[in-house]
């Protein structure tokens, strides 16, 4: 009998010790929640990564910014891609849990200003852009999206001084803002630039910041604007204004496909990728051909 509990108990050790041995960072299966507004430049990742890692299964699923963060801080979920970075409350969630959230800078995104081909507005300030989404000035009609987009909350938090928008036109997401944008002359478009994967219907806007030239007063003479395209140049030179981070939110503690995707988002190879669809490089030197 007691032959037959070692027998048994050996045969549970040589179980589990097999199971364990089909899970490592390119082994297994494993879902990554990503953010909407990047969600193309993490399929053709995916893409990559699956064709060089053929044991493992990634499997991406579309959510908003808050429910990712809010099934990360749950353990719901063990990766998160977005260009939203946490905020106090939860920050201070993750300090008093002692949770061990990883996170890395995967590239930089923009948001970018657009508008259909047979508009004639080619440049806009930040201050307009706010000015005229906070009602003070009617001079252009802004197509949004709702306010449980990344590319929202970042028009309200770095332009609008975490106040609401007031003249704007609102749509479901940042792709059907370039939808109503394509067929609309008379509109512009805030967006997240990841999104556009295809520009021949749009134009871009030039955007350009106020600044006091060093050692000169602040008289409108000595204001240098100068504006900029969301090229990845002027994203990595923080040219442009409206830029943003990507990050990457990883939770476990064991290595699963999850840990083995995020090394490649942010390998040389994987950055590459980012450049490849005209994102810059945050986690790894890639050479910009400006």
């Amino acid at each position: 009998m007691y032959r037959l509990a070692l027998i048994l108990i050996f045969g549970v050790f040589v179980f589990f010790g097999c199971q364990e041995s089909n899970v490592s960072p390119t082994k297994g299966s494993v879902t990554v929640e990503v953010d909407p507004a990047v969600f193309p430049i993490i399929q053709t990742e995916k893409n990559a990564f699956d064709s060089l890692y053929t044991n493992a299964k990634v499997e991406l699923k579309a959510v908003t910014p808050l429910e990712g963060m809010v099934n990360l801080l749950n353990n719901k979920s063990r990766m998160f891609v977005t260009p939203r970075y946490f905020d106090q409350k939860q920050l201070d969630f993750i300090r008093n849990q002692k949770l061990d959230i990883q996170i890395n800078k995967f590239c930089f995104d923009a948001i970018a200003i657009i508008c259909s081909k047979h508009n004639n507005t080619n440049k806009l300030r930040v201050d307009e852009i706010k000015s005229s989404l906070l009602g003070i000035t009617k001079n252009y009609t802004f197509v949004i999206p709702q306010s449980n987009t990344a590319t929202f909350q970042f028009l309200k938090e770095e332009v609008l001084d975490n106040n609401n928008p007031k003249n704007f036109i609102v749509v479901p997401n940042d792709s059907d803002v370039l939808k109503k944008i394509e067929k609309s002359d008379d509109l512009l478009g805030i967006i997240n630039f990841n999104i556009i994967q295809d520009s021949s219907k749009i134009n871009f806007v030039q955007i350009g910041q106020i600044k006091n030239e060093i050692g000169q007063d602040s008289t409108r003479n000595s204001l240098q604007i100068n504006y900029y395209t969301p090229h990845p140049g002027y994203l990595v030179k923080n040219d442009y204004p409206l830029k943003q981070t990507v990050y990457i939110y990883l939770n476990e503690l064991e290595m699963t496909p999850a840990s083995g995707f995020t090394t490649f988002l942010t390998s040389y190879e994987g950055q590459k990728i980012a450049l490849g669809q005209n994102l810059a490089p945050a986690a790894v030197p890639v050479k910009i051909n400006e």
